[in-house]
């Protein structure tokens, strides 16, 4: 999806934060560095020189969202109504169980408690780093995060290139989603290779995208 203008993202951090984005922020790219169907993210640093993401909610997409959730709901109910074997997969109730996460996802507080809870969860999983969240310059619809300079965990060229040890990275790895899962019953619900990286200077794995 395109991203929406500079304009509307000004608007958004000042009705959100209080001020606009040249005085919250040292720098701030008024173009979007990653564009979704629900937000865009910007690329930003702070006084301290730290290198940030602003992740902004697109406009109006909760009612947008709400609406397309309710058709959802609906035409589930309506085939599981027609088809036996549609209810016996239980359709209607994974459409809502999938429309209340994806409505949840949408209030970044939820996204930032998670990832202060998954960082004292990991603290004890050595190469494995959660980025760090900056709630003085975050809402419910704007969201600043530490930047993460990695490449997708499964871009095996990229982490050889660098020396880095893959059967390291594995075990890292594999202790963090077994503590995640079988420990802590807390857990990062789609580590696609998008969200898990790896930081070739450090070597550490990063979990992003903590919104579910």
């Amino acid at each position: 999806m395109p991203p929406f203008p500079s304009s509307q993202v000004r608007e958004i951090i000042i009705e959100e934060l209080g001020k606009p984005p040249e005085e919250l922020f040292a720098t701030f790219e008024g173009e979007a560095f990653a564009a979704a169907s629900t937000a865009q993210v910007h690329r930003a640093t702070l006084r301290d020189g730290a290198e940030v993401v602003v992740k902004v909610q697109r406009p109006n997409i909760r009612n947008q969202m709400k609406a397309d959730v309710g058709i959802m709901r609906n035409a589930s109910r309506v085939l599981s109504n027609r088809f036996q074997a549609l209810r016996a997969i239980d359709l209607a109730g994974m459409v809502d169980e999938f429309g209340t996460n994806a409505i949840r996802e949408l209030d970044y507080t939820g996204e930032a408690y998670n990832s202060f809870r998954l960082t004292q969860n990991m603290a004890s999983i050595p190469g494995v780093h959660i980025p760090k969240i900056f709630p003085e310059l975050s809402s419910d619809k704007v969201l600043t995060m530490e930047f993460i300079r990695g490449v997708k965990i499964s871009n095996l060229e990229a982490i050889d290139a660098a020396g880095l040890d893959r059967e390291a990275l594995a075990r890292n790895a594999l202790r963090a989603i077994v503590k995640q899962l079988l420990i802590d019953g807390f857990f990062h619900a789609d580590p696609h290779p998008g969200n898990v990286l790896v930081e070739l200077k450090t070597g550490d794995i990063a979990f992003i995208d903590t919104g579910m």
